[in-house]
C-alpha cells in the first residue's frame, strides 16, 4: 500500500488536471499532492474522490499525516472544493457530504505522534547538550525571535550588536542595515559572548569517529557571533547563508527530532512567550499579541490569524505547559 500511496499519478486523471488547471502555481502543487495521496483509495474503492461518503473521507484525511489543525482543515477544504466543482461541471449528481462539517471534525487529523513545538525547558536542555556555543547561538536565536529572509538577522549579528548590560541586540536586515532591537533572555546575551570567543569548532558535537582525519575545524577569527570554518576559499566576513541551516540539521539529527527546524525552533519560541505572558497579565488579547508578534518581526494583519488558527492559542500552550 506504502508503494501505492504516492504513486506519481493520479486517479481519473483527466478530470483531476481541469479542476488542477483553475488555479495557480503554488495551488497547483498542493493539489498534485492532495490527489497523488488519494488515488490509493479510489483505486481500492474503485471511484473518484467526489463519490466518497463521509466516512470514506474520513479515512481518507488521516492519509494526509497532517502536522497541525491548519493543515488539516486546509486538506478538508480543498477536497470539498474539488467535489462541489465536480457537481457543478455535472460529474457527479449527488450531494457534497463537507457541507455539513464543523470545524472540529475538520481538525481531527492531525497526526498528534509528531513533536512540533518544544517547551523552554526542553530547549534548554538541548543547548545544554550541545559542545559548541556556535552551534547553541543558533538555537537560542531564533528562539528568542531572531531570524530575518535568509537568517540574515543571525548571520549580520555582530560584536557591536550584543548590548549585553540592558540584555538587547541589535538586529540587520540582509543590506547590513539595522533595522531593530529586541529584548533577549540573559542566556542568549551570554551565549552571544561565548560564540565571539569561540575559535575552534568540535564536529559532530564532540562526538567525531576516531579514524576522521579532522576531528574539529578551526573558526575565522572575526567580529560575527556565527562564524564561518577556515577553508581554503578566502572568507573572513559573515557566515555563509546556510550554515545555520546546516548546523540545525546535524543538530535535529542527533537529539533524532526531524522536526526541530528553525521555523519550529521559532514557534516554540512565540508559545514560550505566550505562556509567559498569559500567566503575568492573565490574558491572551490582541496586546500580548502585538508584543509577540513584535518580537518575532510578524506581520500582524497578513500572518497572525493563521497563526493563532495553527498554534498560537490558549490550547496549544496548555497541552504544551499542562501546569499552567
Amino acid at each position: 500500500m506504502s508503494n501505492i500511496l504516492y504513486e506519481d499519478k493520479m486517479y481519473n486523471g483527466e478530470v483531476k488536471e481541469l479542476f488542477i488547471s483553475e488555479y495557480g502555481l503554488g495551488t497547483q502543487k498542493i493539489l498534485n499532492r492532495i490527489f497523488k495521496i488519494s488515488q490509493a483509495s479510489e483505486n481500492d474503492l474503485g471511484k473518484d474522490l467526489f463519490e466518497f461518503n463521509r466516512e470514506e473521507l474520513r479515512l481518507l484525511f488521516f492519509l494526509y499525516r497532517a502536522k497541525t489543525e491548519y493543515s488539516s482543515k486546509a486538506n478538508v477544504s480543498w477536497v470539498q472544493k474539488y467535489i462541489d466543482w465536480a457537481i457543478e461541471e455535472g460529474y457527479y449528481d449527488g450531494m457534497n457530504p463537507l457541507d455539513t462539517v464543523d470545524t472540529k471534525w475538520k481538525e481531527q487529523f492531525v497526526n498528534k505522534s509528531i513533536k512540533k513545538y518544544w517547551t523552554d525547558r526542553e530547549v534548554e536542555k538541548i543547548i545544554d547538550s550541545l559542545v559548541n556555543y556556535q552551534d547553541r547561538v543558533v538555537v537560542i536565536l531564533p528562539f528568542n525571535g531572531v531570524r530575518g529572509v535568509g537568517n540574515c538577522e543571525i548571520i549580520n549579528l555582530q560584536v557591536h550588536d550584543v548590548d549585553a548590560f540592558n540584555e538587547k541586540l541589535s538586529l540587520r536586515d540582509s543590506d547590513g542595515k539595522v533595522a531593530r532591537t529586541i529584548p533577549v533572555s540573559e542566556k542568549c546575551i551570554k551565549l552571544c559572548e561565548a560564540a565571539l570567543k569561540e575559535d575552534v569548532y568540535e564536529k559532530k558535537n564532540g562526538n567525531a569517529s576516531p579514524d576522521i582525519k579532522a576531528p574539529n575545524a578551526s573558526l575565522v577569527d572575526n567580529n560575527y557571533v556565527v562564524k564561518s570554518a577556515i577553508t581554503r576559499t578566502d572568507h573572513h566576513d559573515e557566515a555563509e547563508k546556510n550554515v545555520v541551516h546546516r548546523r540545525l540539521t546535524n543538530i535535529s539529527k542527533s537529539i533524532d527530532e526531524p522536526q526541530f527546524t528553525p521555523l519550529n525552533i521559532i514557534y516554540s519560541g512565540m508559545l514560550a512567550m505566550a505562556k509567559d505572558l498569559y500567566l503575568k497579565n492573565g490574558k491572551l488579547e490582541d496586546e500580548e499579541y502585538r508584543k509577540i508578534c513584535e518580537q518575532f518581526n510578524v506581520s500582524v494583519e497578513q500572518s497572525l490569524y493563521r497563526l493563532k488558527s495553527e498554534f498560537l492559542n490558549i490550547e496549544t500552550i496548555k497541552s504544551l505547559y499542562p501546569h499552567i
